[in-house]
């Protein structure tokens, strides 16, 4: 049976990795917004100065147990939770 306190601990787990590894994407001009909701993390990225390739392979190298999935936007669109996300592009 999963523990009471579980959900507990991997939020603190996940705030230490977003404060101590992902910060270094933060404090770059690669990311534009970074956003989390339990597991669910949202980057919006600077097409200038990273792809999406690269922000994938930095998060998957920082904990040998974590292995993050890569999601596109297809056609200005992204699902994020329950949302639908719709990029507005610039003209």
């Amino acid at each position: 049976m999963r523990s009471p306190i579980s959900n507990t601990i991997t939020e603190i787990f996940l705030q230490n990795l977003d404060n101590i590894h992902l910060i270094q994407l933060l404090d770059t001009e690669t990311t534009v917004v970074y956003k989390r909701y339990v597991d669910d993390i949202l980057i919006i990225y600077n097409t200038k100065h990273t792809n999406p390739e690269k922000i994938h392979n930095h998060i998957n190298k920082i904990h040998p147990n974590l292995q993050f999935t890569l999601t596109h936007e297809h056609k200005y669109t992204i699902r994020f939770l329950d949302l639908l996300i719709i990029v507005n592009p610039a003209k």
